[in-house]
């Protein structure tokens, strides 16, 4: 928790019977998402670390489908991450009573058809690592936004020097078929599916061209980035400890 999710305690409480050992730590040292999900990579323990945003919703029995995810019999290529299908939560519930926005549909499959054909999901996918190769990429970059991006980004270029360096094995992310993951609506209920995907296109390019990702925070939330308590990245601070 990094001060936003005002209602994640009662939430954690009232299903604590349902999820067995869990643990909510809090983060404090800013820098966004990157260094977010970094801190709660290094307060986890289990083997295969899941990343949900928390205003997605995992389908019914998703730890199972993980578990089948990462089992590789009969497949060519071994699982290095995975990721759900692409949703959109249009239930009642989900859209809160209101209309449904036209072109929704349209999204999904669109979405859907860049995941399954390139193997490029979204953060809203709940990506899912197993621990030692996230620890072996380094974990998300140290940056406020993209971060997700970047780390399929590195998934796929292990999956390509891995044979070049002489190792059989091959990897792949793999893309979890059946229920999606559902993303909150509220993007395309307050712009429209056209602007919400002008603007998503947009500001990949921008990203793709060079801009930083503290601009794009400027650009997209109209503020400065979050501030950090200390401005050395992890690896910086663990360099800078082995030195002394």
């Amino acid at each position: 928790d990094a001060g936003g999710c005002q209602s994640l305690d009662p939430a954690v409480n009232s299903h604590k019977d349902q999820w067995g050992q869990f643990k909510t730590s809090i983060f404090k040292a800013g820098g966004g998402r990157g260094p977010c999900l970094n801190y709660g990579a290094s307060e986890a323990s289990g083997r295969i670390l899941t990343f949900c945003h928390s205003d997605s919703r995992l389908p019914k029995d998703w730890d199972v489908s993980l578990i089948e995810a990462f089992d590789d019999k009969g497949r060519k290529s071994r699982s290095n991450s995975c990721a759900f299908s692409f949703g959109i939560d249009t239930s009642p519930e989900g859209l809160n009573g209101g209309p449904r926005p036209p072109g929704i549909k349209a999204i999904e499959t669109t979405a859907n058809l860049r995941t399954h054909l390139y193997s490029l999901p979204y953060g809203d996918q709940c990506i899912s690592v197993p621990s030692d190769i996230f620890h072996f990429l380094g974990g998300f970059p140290d940056q406020c936004l993209m971060e997700d991006y970047e780390l399929v980004a590195l998934l796929r270029k292990r999956s390509v020097l891995l044979p070049k360096l002489g190792i059989s094995d091959r990897e792949q992310v793999y893309i979890i078929g059946g229920q999606p993951a559902l993303c909150s609506p509220r993007r395309w209920v307050k712009f429209g599916t056209l602007y919400v995907t002008w603007m998503n296109s947009k500001f990949v390019s921008l990203y793709a061209g060079g801009l930083c990702p503290d601009d794009l925070f400027r650009l997209y939330y109209g503020g400065s980035p979050p501030k950090r308590d200390n401005e050395l990245s992890p690896w910086e601070i663990e360099l800078e400890a082995m030195l002394q």
